[in-house]
């Protein structure tokens, strides 16, 4: 039986193994990654520069549940006649909205409607919910009212991760690869629990003003 190297059979395993996986292509690295505001969310995808190749949403933290407050319709008004005049008793229908809103622990506000932000909650993109109803309400002479709905919201604070990848990179590879993070970042998304309808009163002549609080 002749004698065979080992070493002569490691060689063409090696080059049985290189022809077996042709090389990848040579696709161009991608530039100008590092931008002076590559942690901005308008990096994000659906955004206005949306070139980050992904943003997912990191809960860190659990915040109480909160009922936030909307209009519900117009005003109905009952001031053209005199302090002895009848009630009013009309319906109010109408369709109210909520989304997924989002703000800097600063109190800043911006709009990620529609943004791709994959997270820890289960959403991929920030949608919304919209329900009808119709209302009965009563206003007395010289009043206005308005009908108004309190949806209860989940509040999460946590930060937003912004990757920027290399898809020209070998597999595995962190080439080109960069994680950069926006934090104190607080997501409010409104919950399947069933809407709360009220109304307020206001005298006639002053403005309806009605806060996310239901304050007025």
């Amino acid at each position: 039986m002749p004698y065979i190297s080992l070493k002569f059979v490691a060689v063409a395993i090696m080059i049985a193994s290189a022809n077996a996986f042709p090389a990848s292509h040579n696709y161009p690295k991608r530039k100008n990654v590092e931008r002076p505001d590559v942690a901005g969310l308008d990096h994000c995808p659906g955004r206005s520069i949306g070139d980050a190749d992904r943003c997912t949403f990191e809960q860190q933290s659990q915040l109480p549940d909160r009922v936030v407050w909307f209009q519900f319709g117009d005003a109905v008004t009952n001031c053209d006649s005199g302090p002895d005049a009848p009630d009013i008793t009309t319906k109010v229908t109408s369709t109210h909205t909520t989304t997924e809103t989002w703000e800097h622990s600063d109190g800043v506000e911006f709009d990620f409607f529609g943004a791709k932000i994959g997270g820890e909650g289960g959403w991929e993109e920030s949608t919304e919910k919209r329900e009808s109803q119709s209302l009965e309400i009563t206003v007395p002479a010289g009043k206005q009212k308005v009908a108004v709905v309190g949806v209860n919201h989940q509040q999460t604070q946590g930060r937003i991760r912004i990757n920027y990848g290399d898809p020209s990179g070998e597999p595995g590879s962190n080439d080109f690869h960069f994680i950069y993070f926006q934090n104190g970042i607080v997501s409010t998304q409104p919950t399947d629990d069933p809407p709360v309808y009220d109304s307020k009163e206001f005298d006639c002549g002053q403005p309806i003003v009605i806060d996310s609080n239901g304050n007025q």
